[in-house]
C-alpha cells in the first residue's frame, strides 16, 4: 500500500514537473492484452492476460502518461520451475514520458506512432519474472487517430510493452506483453495546428564521436547456482568511437567501434577453474545504430557484432551480437554533447544498461 501511495506521489510531482505551459491534450484509454513469453519455459503465461488504464498528457510531439496494469497473472499464488518456489507478479502501476510522430498525415485522420519510456511499480516482486519492485518501462504503439470534432480524436493503437530492471536484480526474465489500446483525446482550447519547419534550411552533418557507457549487472549464470557463492555484481562497460552522419532534421545514423570490458568473465573462469587476467574480459565489435530525433531527444536503436573475445569462458547468453536501444539527449554548444541510457541485449536477455555520456567533434 505504501508502495502504490509513493507513485501516486510521484505522479503528482511529475505533472508539475514535466511539461512547461498548458498541455495541448488529454487522452484517457483503456487496453488489454496477453503476456509473451521470451522462451519455453515460460509459455504456460501466454494463457493469462492484462488489461488497464492509462492517462496521457501532451504537448505537442511530448507527452507524460500515467497507467495501472491488473494482470491475471497475480492469480497464481505460487509455481514451481525447476525446483524453486515463486511468488506472483502482481500489479504494475507505471509513469513514462512519450515522445510520438505521424507516419501520415490528413485532415481527417493520421497514422501515428508513439515511443514510451519511464518507470513501473509491482505490487510483487521476488517472482521468476521480476526481481525489484521498481523496473524500467519501454514500449512502443502504433495506430489511427481519427478526428472526431475539432476537440475530440479516437487514437486507436497496437502496443508492446516490456518491463524489466536491466539485470540488477535477479530473476529479472521480464515482463512482455502484446496489447491494444483506445482512447479518446481532448484539446481544451481546439486543436493547435503545428507549425513545420520542413521548409526551414537544413545542412546535413557529419561528425565523428566519443562515448563512454558504465553499467552494472548480476549475472544470469549464478542464478542456475553454477558460480561460486560471492558477491553476485558485476561491473559492465563500453567505449565507443564512431561516426555520425544527420542526414535529416529527424533521422541519424551512426557507426562505430566498441570496446568492452565485462567483470562477469572472471567468474566464468573461476566456473572452469582456469586462470585470469583482466585482459580476458575485454571485447571489440563493430556497432551501428539508427535514431530518430524530436528536438534534442533521440530514440536509438542498433546492432553489433562481435569482432574478438578476450576469452573462450563466456556467459552462457551470450551471443556473437548484441542488440542495443534506449533514449539520449543532446546537449551543449551546437548539441554536440549527449547523455543517455542505453540497454545492451544479448537476443532475449539484457547484459547491462549503458549510462552513457558523449562528445562529437
Amino acid at each position: 500500500m505504501k508502495g502504490r501511495c509513493l507513485l501516486i506521489l510521484l505522479c503528482f510531482i511529475g505533472f508539475g514537473s514535466i511539461g512547461q505551459g498548458q498541455p495541448s491534450y488529454y487522452e484517457p484509454s483503456i487496453k488489454i492484452g496477453h503476456y509473451t513469453p521470451f522462451s519455453p519455459k515460460h509459455k504456460y503465461i501466454a494463457d493469462y492476460h492484462q488489461y488497464g488504464l492509462q492517462f496521457n498528457v501532451g504537448w505537442n510531439n511530448y507527452g507524460l502518461m500515467v497507467g495501472y496494469t491488473h494482470n491475471t497473472l497475480d492469480s497464481v499464488i505460487y509455481y514451481t520451475h525447476e525446483g524453486n518456489r515463486y511468488g506472483p507478479v502482481g500489479h504494475c502501476f507505471s509513469l513514462v514520458g512519450y515522445v510520438n510522430e505521424s507516419f501520415y498525415k490528413s485532415r481527417y485522420w493520421s497514422f501515428d506512432f508513439d515511443i514510451l519510456y519511464g518507470a513501473d511499480l509491482w505490487t510483487r516482486h521476488g517472482n521468476e519474472m521480476l526481481g525489484s519492485a521498481f523496473n524500467f518501462h519501454v514500449s512502443f504503439d502504433i495506430g489511427p487517430t481519427i478526428r472526431l470534432s475539432e476537440q475530440i480524436d479516437l487514437t486507436l493503437r497496437y502496443l508492446y510493452y516490456h518491463s524489466s530492471n536491466g539485470a540488477t536484480f535477479l530473476p529479472d526474465n521480464g515482463i512482455n506483453s502484446h496489447l491494444v489500446r483506445m482512447g479518446l483525446r481532448y484539446y481544451p482550447n481546439r486543436r493547435q495546428e503545428l507549425t513545420t519547419d520542413e521548409n526551414e534550411p537544413f545542412q546535413k552533418k557529419n561528425n565523428w564521436f566519443v562515448s563512454e557507457g558504465i553499467g552494472f549487472l548480476q549475472t544470469y549464470t549464478r542464478l542456475e547456482g553454477q558460480l561460486p557463492n560471492e558477491t553476485p555484481y558485476f561491473l559492465g562497460n563500453t567505449l565507443r568511437f564512431g561516426f555520425t552522419r544527420q542526414f535529416h532534421r529527424r533521422f541519424r545514423w551512426n557507426a562505430a567501434m566498441d570496446f568492452l570490458w565485462t567483470g562477469e568473465t572472471r567468474y566464468c573462469h573461476d566456473l572452469e577453474g582456469a586462470a585470469y587476467n583482466g585482459w580476458n574480459s575485454t571485447h571489440l565489435a563493430a556497432s551501428a545504430d539508427f535514431e530518430v530525433l524530436f528536438g534534442r531527444f533521440a530514440f536509438s536503436a542498433g546492432m553489433a557484432y562481435y569482432l574478438y573475445h578476450g576469452s573462450k569462458y563466456l556467459p552462457e547468453f551470450y551471443t556473437p551480437y548484441f542488440e542495443r536501444v534506449g533514449y539520449k539527449m543532446y546537449f551543449g554548444k551546437a548539441n554536440r554533447m549527449f547523455i543517455g541510457t542505453l540497454m545492451k541485449i544479448h537476443l532475449n536477455s539484457i547484459d547491462y544498461i549503458e549510462w552513457t555520456y558523449g562528445i562529437e567533434f
